[in-house]
């Protein structure tokens, strides 16, 4: 497992009822919101909970940082644990932090391939109202992480004890986007080279061989490329710090760009998807293309909206004028005049409150119907809307074995163009699909997930949605079917086969051979029943 705190860039934008209303919104799915619990308030509800958690926050005026530790736990593909487990190990990562008594609002989400739970705590005490802020958090978490992954028999993570946020940061991005970074470009494609500059002038060739330039800014340097991107050096390794390179080559002597501008990159760094088996280039061409033509198309309206909205207060403003001479020509008294004076005046600010009101709402739809989708974001929407293509380049970024719960053929068919082929899944509602192309979609009253190779079965899921999922799997795969997972989930799949008389076999030789024998004996009980001797058959359970 993974448990990570997620800081905030800016305190200001610190906001815990924004927070708690993004993790509680189930975002029209079914199953994204699994669970909602509220820790040391009052009371149990919601709304109230968040409501004495802000009213303890405004209570200290004194803190300064961050009134709000998000934490986050995050469990590896087809690991499944139980609400009551999940609760255990949430009390446990609050009491290792020094949050034991803080309040909190924990959310479980189950809309991923990972299950994840989000944890928004409180930093400020409930009684003495002081802010705890925890010493060496990165330590402390993960070791619980090897603690909880050995007892509960969890997949092993490598946890690291070490603060190095830098470090992890081309691997953030890069898994959250799918598009490689600077940071690990030049890590993979310059850093060595760069170790092995002897001076200023040796590293400034290694540097224009790569298209890139090393620039002094602030405190330390940056690495910037030919398209304007820029890196922290430091951040790339710690042997490109300034105080590191100043010692190794003395002091910084700027690069000489004169002969170095005509010379040819062999390799310059050129934002592009990672490495894939399925060739992206002409995909990825098309959504920058797309991308180009959303910001031209948002710039072009942003203009003319603010036209439009500076037309119409100029002619606010002129109507305003024109009433002021009226009034001034007019015969009346002062205080008649005054007043005359005030109508108009307010009718004014009135209309340039319309006029601004307006503006922020064509603004704001403008910038919702126009946005920047990242690449990964960008194939999900594509083949949500059909594309076999994007489909597939999601799917193959699939690392390792699914262990969960599952339904499959007999023998493994990764097809890209399943989703788009089968009319049963094409007519279903699509709820959404993840970054790794699993997609979710509703049949009947049942949510089903399906990664192609694959479908996803939860935990606790009810007999009748799992007599579903087999006729999905039936339509998908054939009548003979692979189930693997828990042993319970297994001899309940067999069950279920066999109490609607469906006309599948399994590949497991023992697992068929309990799914005939319960067959037998529904039938033996249908013929009792329709003797008139009526009987309820006894389900056998033993170890597959």
């Amino acid at each position: 497992m993974i448990a990570k705190i997620i800081p905030i860039k800016s305190v200001r934008k610190s906001n815990y009822s924004a927070l708690i209303q993004y993790l509680a919104d189930p975002q029209d799915k079914s199953e994204r919101v699994s669970q909602i619990k509220v820790s040391n308030c009052y009371t149990d509800d919601l709304t109230a909970g968040l409501l004495e958690i802000r009213n303890t926050q405004e209570m200290n005026t004194r803190a300064k940082s961050d009134k709000t530790c998000h934490l986050v736990l995050s469990f590896p593909e087809g690991e499944r644990l139980s609400l009551s487990d999940l609760n255990v190990i949430e009390e446990r990562f609050c009491d290792v932090l020094g949050f034991g008594g803080h309040q909190r609002i924990s959310v479980v989400h189950d809309d991923t391939n990972n299950l994840h739970m989000h944890i928004a705590i409180n930093k400020i005490h409930p009684k003495i109202h002081t802010i705890h802020n925890p010493y060496y958090d990165y330590k402390k978490v993960a070791k619980l992480c090897e603690q909880i992954e050995q007892e509960y028999g969890l997949i092993t993570v490598n946890h690291e004890t070490v603060s190095d946020k830098a470090s992890r940061v081309a691997q953030e991005i890069e898994t959250r986007t799918g598009v490689e970074s600077l940071l690990g470009w030049i890590r993979r494609e310059a850093l060595t080279d760069i170790k092995q500059s002897d001076n200023w002038q040796d590293l400034h060739q290694v540097l224009a061989r790569h298209g890139l330039e090393i620039k002094e800014r602030g405190n330390g340097f940056v690495l910037v490329a030919n398209n304007g991107v820029a890196v922290k050096a430091s951040s790339i390794d710690r042997s490109l710090s300034k105080g590191n390179l100043t010692q190794r080559l003395g002091a910084f002597v700027p690069s000489d760009n004169s002969g170095q501008s005509s010379q040819q990159n062999d390799k310059q760094y050129q934002p592009k998807p990672l490495q894939n088996r399925i060739d992206t280039s002409k995909l990825y061409a098309w959504y920058q293309q797309e991308q180009n033509d959303s910001a031209r198309q948002r710039t072009n309206q942003w203009a003319m909206l603010r036209r439009t909205r500076d037309q119409l207060i100029e002619r606010a403003k002129r109507e305003a004028k024109l009433k002021r001479n009226i009034i001034k020509s007019i015969k009346a008294g002062r205080l008649a005049k005054k007043a005359l004076y005030a109508i108009a005046h307010q009718q004014f600010k009135t209309t340039i409150a319309v006029i601004q009101g307006d503006y922020q709402k064509a603004y704001q739809h403008s910038k919702t119907s126009h946005s920047r989708m990242g690449w990964l974001d960008w194939l999900a929407f594509e083949a949500k809307n059909g594309n076999a293509e994007a489909l597939a380049i999601l799917r193959s970024r699939r690392i390792g074995q699914f262990k969960g719960n599952q339904v499959s053929a007999k023998q493994s068919n990764d097809k890209p163009n399943d989703y788009f082929k089968d009319g049963f899944i094409k007519d279903s509602s699509v709820e959404s699909i993840t970054k790794i192309g699993t997609v979710t979609y509703k049949t009947g009253s049942t949510t089903i997930r399906d990664d192609g190779k694959r479908l996803i079965v939860l935990p606790d899921t009810t007999q009748d949605a799992l007599a579903d999922i087999l006729h999905v799997a039936m339509k998908k795969y054939g009548s003979h079917l692979a189930i693997n997972g828990t042993e319970q989930f297994r001899l309940q799949i067999a069950q279920v086969a066999a109490q609607n008389q469906m006309r599948i076999t399994f590949d497991d030789k023992r697992l068929e051979q309990y799914r005939q024998q319960l067959m037998k004996q529904y039938k033996v009980s249908r013929a009792q029943s329709v003797g008139g001797i009526r009987s309820i058959p006894s389900t056998p359970r033993r170890s597959l």
